[in-house]
């Protein structure tokens, strides 16, 4: 973080000093001014835009929010590739859990409530990265 601030203040500086070496009117300074401090907040903030990768064969995260007066338990299975994937999850009132790096395919998922009885059943492609929220 500090080189940042660092490549800031130099960008500042010779650019005040570059700007002062030429007769210009209020507003363009104005102007210069503005946008050398977008350049600035924008070299502080840094690229926050995530990149995906439309070729992967996996997803970042595959997550379900928990909107229940209770916990549930939600079972994932898929055949991807020839290859049996299980996953359980089991989420706490008003919380989200995630699984990470699961490969895309179809899944079939199963909710159940803390008396084990089915709430909700489906299929679901995954393809991105989602948030399933389990509402009552």
């Amino acid at each position: 973080m500090k080189l940042k601030h660092l490549i800031v203040f130099f960008i500042l500086t010779f650019s005040l000093n570059l700007k002062s070496q030429t007769p210009t009117s209020g507003l363009d300074k104005g102007l210069a001014i503005g946008n050398i401090l977008v350049q600035g907040y924008m070299a502080l903030k840094g690229n926050t835009a995530k990149q995906t990768d439309p070729n992967a064969r996996t997803v970042d995260s595959f997550c379900f929010k928990n909107k229940m007066n209770e916990k549930i338990t939600v079972k994932i299975n898929g055949k991807i590739e020839d290859e049996e994937i299980k996953k359980e999850l089991v989420i706490q009132k008003d919380e989200k859990e995630c699984i990470y790096n699961l490969p895309k395919g179809i899944y079939t998922y199963e909710v159940l409530l803390s008396s084990k009885d089915t709430y909700q059943k489906g299929e679901h492609k995954v393809s991105q990265e989602t948030l399933m929220t389990i509402n009552r």
